[in-house]
């Protein structure tokens, strides 16, 4: 009886695994290269510095997925939540269910970017190896300015990489005890007034 319940519980093993593969090789691919450069970038840029809370973060998170049709077949949800670690909770669509998936980092700012090592990661209530997750995310369609580093575990959002048109930013600063990400924004004034 054992052998049969075991026989039974590796091919499901086996499916989910062949199934995690099917899906992830369906993730639209993203661009390596970055846009070229839009005449009237060299003039006269306009710099603020804020400091933005999670609330300001997740609205951004919410409007963003709205606006990506391609993402939102994927992810249900983004949600951040500020501390000593960010904890991040997605939603991931699979087989049209919503699965929760949770990813605790620990936030650094090197020379105005942001890394971010994985602490941990859990689909549901089940542990992820960090390992596993960054074979996971080295295959996920990112943006020619973030980058998944496996060999640190972390993920390297270089915003300095990032075309600054039509807005640049730069971190300064992460504070755990105000829970305060303070950037700076530069923006050059006449490609916000382009209709």
């Amino acid at each position: 009886m054992w052998k049969r319940a075991f026989i039974v519980l590796l091919s499901l093993n086996i499916l989910v695994f062949v199934l995690g593969i099917l899906w992830l090789n369906s993730f639209p691919r993203a661009s390596t290269t970055p846009p070229t450069a839009v005449a009237g970038t060299q003039d006269k840029t306009a710099n603020v510095q804020i400091a933005i809370g999670q609330d300001a973060i997740n609205t951004y998170l919410e409007y963003a997925l709205s606006e990506q049709t391609d993402v939102k077949q994927f992810l249900s949800y983004a949600r951040v939540q500020f501390g000593s670690n960010w904890d991040a909770n997605v939603g991931i669509i699979l087989a049209d269910r919503v699965v929760p998936f949770t990813m605790e980092f620990t936030p650094t700012v090197v020379s105005g970017n942001l890394d971010l090592q994985v602490k941990s990661a859990s689909i549901g209530d089940i542990p992820v190896p960090v390992s596993l997750l960054f074979l996971v995310l080295k295959r996920a369609p990112w943006p020619y300015w973030i980058t998944p580093d496996a060999e640190s575990s972390t993920i390297d959002v270089n915003f300095t990489q990032r075309t600054p048109h039509p807005y640049g930013i730069q971190i300064l600063n992460y504070s755990p005890q105000t829970d305060l990400l303070t950037l700076n924004v530069s923006i050059v004034p006449k490609t916000v007034l382009k209709p």
